[in-house]
């Protein structure tokens, strides 16, 4: 059997900030992943063309000498000094147009691997307006999206990789492990058995329990992960429901990192990003890196 293609470091790492403090970490991780990767980093911010126009028609009556530049090329300028003040190295662009469909358009022309975006922790009224983009993002993006809600001390140290078995979970597993060489990896996957209200008992338990694990048996297997991640690798298996359960984990093992695949069959991937996947893109305390595989 011809052994899977691992996936490949991303060679442009694509950031987007809106000057906000929320966004320093996502900077700061940004930066710091760009160095590990030897990846070239693009910090971009978007502002509505309405707002372009409005600033420039405002200052149009001035005096040629006293005339402002164009408020595109001055934002420009305030975000190349603030990385230069950060001492990171990186290109700075000021796209125009509305965020989620600017910074999806920049990230196809510029070709980048990954995209980059912050999140602040129970900013309720923020959410409105962040978290509209950082969703659309998610659901339309075809490069993996990195929420960054932590600061970004290290190198992610305790990864947990959330699985429902599918497809896409295999390859956010593939990803994981070649992107994160060297951090602990946990293989998360929690069951519901259909129908558990109307078949209680341990009996009933152990059966959905002894097929989750064979499940996960086959899953790893089809992985075909290096021999020292697989040594490594923890296998967390637990009756309920994923909501609940992996925010709890997240919290209690002080994880840093949780990797979801995007369009997985049922379970965990559908959960989080169908009607629910707002909440816990803003709730799980730590950040998340969502993986689509078409």
């Amino acid at each position: 059997m011809t052994p899977p293609t691992l996936p490949t470091l991303p060679t442009r790492i694509f950031m987007a900030t809106d000057f906000s403090g929320r966004c320093d970490r996502a900077l700061a991780r940004a930066a710091l992943l760009a160095k590990a990767w030897n990846s070239e980093l693009v910090v971009v911010h978007t502002v509505h063309p309405g707002e372009v126009a409005l600033r420039d028609r405002l200052s149009s009556g001035a005096p040629s000498w006293r005339r402002p530049e164009s408020w595109a090329l001055t934002l420009e300028h305030a975000l190349r000094a603030d990385l230069e003040a950060e001492g990171i190295n990186a290109t700075a662009r000021v796209v125009i147009g509305s965020p989620a469909e600017a910074v999806q358009q920049a990230v196809d022309d510029d070709g980048a691997g990954l995209i980059v975006l912050g999140i602040a922790k129970d900013a309720r009224m923020e959410r409105i307006q962040l978290g509209s983009t950082v969703d659309a993002l998610v659901r339309r993006s075809r490069v993996p999206v990195l929420n960054v809600r932590g600061r970004a001390r290290a190198a992610y140290s305790h990864v947990v990789v959330a699985t429902d078995f599918s497809e896409p979970s295999l390859h956010a597993l593939r990803l994981a492990a070649h992107w994160f060489e060297g951090a602990r990896l946990t293989l998360f996957h929690a069951y519901m058995p259909h129908g558990s209200g109307l078949t209680p008992g341990a009996a009933a338990d152990d059966v959905w329990r002894t097929a989750a694990v064979q499940e996960c048996d086959a899953h790893l297997a089809a992985a075909a992960l290096p021999a020292p991640v697989a040594a490594g690798l923890q296998r967390l298996i637990e009756r309920g429901q994923p909501e609940p359960l992996l925010p709890d984990y997240v919290a209690s093992t002080g994880a840093d990192l949780v990797v979801l695949g995007s369009q997985g069959r049922s379970g965990l991937a559908r959960a989080l990003l169908g009607s629910t996947a707002e909440n816990l893109l803003h709730t799980l305390d730590c950040d998340t890196l969502v993986v689509r595989r078409d």
